[in-house]
């Protein structure tokens, strides 16, 4: 991450318009700059949070056009307190770093030094390092489907807050737009996933999965994998989800706002496939199963609302 796209991410945190994506990448760099070799504690959230109000403090403050960074910067090592200045822009803001993003409504195929690749799923962000064959971390924001070259020497690793992913070579899916529900899928091979907070760990193999949901127990489950990567091939794959969710997914997909008139809508379920279907066809599809009425009150904001008229 270069200093202004620090210096972006933090303004669009303190006025509030950051996305889920861009909040968690600020949060990546936190972590990353916690676990610096000099570091004298472990990353929290606490201190996340210290140095995140640090950097917005500094920028608030500021009368002069232009933010002096180094101020910003000194200020977020002192909150640390593990490292110098100079170590801290060495580090940091030199070519070490990697970060490769989607908006809404974009998906996008990335591959790595070692031949391994990462499809980015919408409004989703990936950051690693860029001698990365020698170390196969990979910090992931949002969801992604990774299809990893082997090499048994080299683990292929991806932290999602707390989960981490470890891999020697396999394909699967990895889904977090929710930072503290995090689900794995595998497609081939075998996958190691572990909460770092609870120690809790799980190994899954071909069509099983795992829904890691805050520090609750994970839940193991088998089936076939190939819905949960439905999205690489342009389908949107409901199982029995909430119309919350399936919001969620919908608003990613196709760069809108949707919004319950009553929070109750938001519980009911919906199943079924969607293959590059224009957004008015899924909402239709939504509304008639669930007996329910769309509004549309511009063409990016819509409201499900219930439909109280007699059939």
């Amino acid at each position: 991450m270069t200093q202004n796209e620090l210096k972006t991410l933090a303004e669009k945190h303190r006025l509030g318009t950051a996305t889920k994506a861009e909040e968690q990448l600020l949060h990546q760099f936190v972590d990353t700059l916690q676990q610096q070799p000099k570091k004298q504690f472990k990353p929290s959230a606490q201190n996340r949070l210290r140095i995140v109000k640090g950097i917005e403090a500094k920028i608030a403050t500021t009368t002069k056009p232009a933010v002096n960074y180094k101020k910003i910067l000194a200020y977020a090592a002192v909150f640390v307190g593990i490292i110098s200045m100079a170590a801290f822009s060495t580090s940091l803001f030199e070519s070490q770093w990697v970060t490769k993003q989607t908006g809404k409504g974009e998906k996008r195929s990335l591959t790595l030094a070692d031949g391994s690749v990462i499809i980015l799923n919408a409004n989703s962000s990936v950051q690693y390092a860029k001698d990365f064959t020698s170390s196969r971390q990979v910090h992931l924001t949002g969801e992604a489907y990774f299809e990893v070259q082997r090499d048994t020497a080299h683990p292929f690793t991806i932290n999602t807050g707390a989960i981490q992913t470890q891999v020697l070579g396999t394909t699967f899916n990895i889904n977090a737009y929710q930072p503290d529900e995090v689900s794995v899928s595998v497609n081939s091979g075998k996958v190691a996933v572990e909460n770092r907070q609870t120690k809790q760990k799980v190994l899954l193999k071909k069509d099983q999965q795992v829904l890691f949901k805050g520090t609750a127990a994970p839940v193991a489950t088998a089936a076939n994998s190939e819905d949960q990567r439905a999205w690489t091939r342009n389908i949107i794959a409901l199982n029995n989800t909430s119309l919350a969710k399936t919001a969620g997914i919908l608003e990613n997909w196709y760069d809108v706002e949707i919004d319950f008139e009553d929070a109750t809508i938001e519980e009911l379920k919906i199943t079924g496939k969607f293959k590059e279907e224009p957004l008015e066809t899924v909402l239709q599809s939504i509304a008639l199963i669930n007996n329910l009425k769309i509004d549309t009150l511009t063409q990016k904001h819509f409201v499900i609302r219930k439909n109280n008229t007699t059939p």
